[in-house]
């Protein structure tokens, strides 16, 4: 009797990733402006593109070819990228790496770091709007993105994680859970909802399906940021690519609420809860449980 081939995660997110690199170059502006050049840039730094991904994922779940949403697919990591070169600002993490490279402000200036996001920011909207669907599915798509990213979503989830730093108080455990668990559902979490939601939505999919992808997402998505407030901690920097901790600015995370055994506790809880939400699912069923697991199991 044949075994059943294992699924090779690795393989799967590389081919991606690749394919993802391939698109982003398509769809980034060509001219030598310093604004083009630095959001080339911060764009093509690398990472692992999880969020385009998750778009893909969530449109081949529901029998949509890729060729159709090219732009969305795109999009999810300008808008990623946007959030991160913000983030760097010395207004806010004060940061000179970004996966090992020096960030936006630190290699083309402030301003220019600042309108590179906001460049990013806008061609985002423009890029899911080109999709080759129905227009009734973009313009869901772009409502639920928009809510998702905004100042009710991801920004909202930023401006508790930052503004708020060093304010907290400890001793206060009952509010400081309510707030930590604020900030990971929306500084983190939302995009990846948001991301599976934007491929399921342009393909079709039905409200009970993109139920179960928004419980996926917001449960990969707090244990992704419960395993970033891990390594933070505990991983090799250089793996990590950047010098500063949140620790270093005084912020609020797993680690200081719960302890590392009880954070993995946590993460592992949601990983589970994660897969029974998607169990329904006949297509990429084993893609979906092996993202999951990867979400607490990376190393950077």
């Amino acid at each position: 009797m044949k075994k059943n081939k294992v699924f090779d995660l690795k393989k799967y997110l590389k081919k991606k990733g690749t394919f993802v690199d391939k698109l982003l170059k398509k769809y980034l502006p060509k001219d030598n402006s310093v604004i083009s050049q630095a959001m080339r840039y911060s764009v093509l730094a690398g990472g692992k593109r999880l969020r385009p991904i998750f778009v893909m994922l969530g449109a081949e779940s529901f029998k949509l070819d890729i060729k159709k949403i090219e732009p969305a697919i795109c999009a999810v990591e300008f808008l990623h990228t946007y959030s991160l070169i913000h983030d760097d600002l010395p207004a806010m993490d004060n940061d000179d790496l970004r996966r090992g490279k020096p960030t936006s402000h630190k290699k083309f200036g402030e301003a220019a770091a600042i309108l590179a996001g906001d460049a990013l920011l806008t061609e985002t909207f423009n890029l899911i709007a080109k999709s080759n669907v129905p227009a009734d599915r973009i313009v869901k798509a772009i409502k639920m993105f928009s809510d998702y990213s905004g100042y009710q979503g991801m920004i909202g989830g930023q401006a508790e994680d930052t503004i708020e730093a060093g304010k907290w108080n400890k001793q206060n455990v009952s509010f400081c859970k309510k707030k930590l668990e604020y900030i990971h559902i929306h500084k983190t979490s939302d995009l990846i909802k948001a991301s599976l939601l934007m491929g399921a939505i342009l393909a079709g999919a039905k409200d009970k399906d993109l139920k179960a992808l928004e419980k996926y997402g917001h449960n990969i998505g707090i244990a992704f940021q419960i395993a970033d407030d891990i390594l933070d901690v505990y991983a090799d920097k250089k793996l990590l690519g950047k010098n500063g901790s949140d620790a270093d600015n005084d912020k609020l995370t797993y680690l200081r609420l719960y302890g590392k055994e009880q954070s993995e506790k946590n993460a592992i809880k949601l990983i589970d809860e994660a897969k029974k939400a998607i169990s329904k699912f006949k297509i990429n069923k084993e893609i979906f449980d092996s993202l999951a697991d990867y979400m607490i199991n990376r190393k950077f």
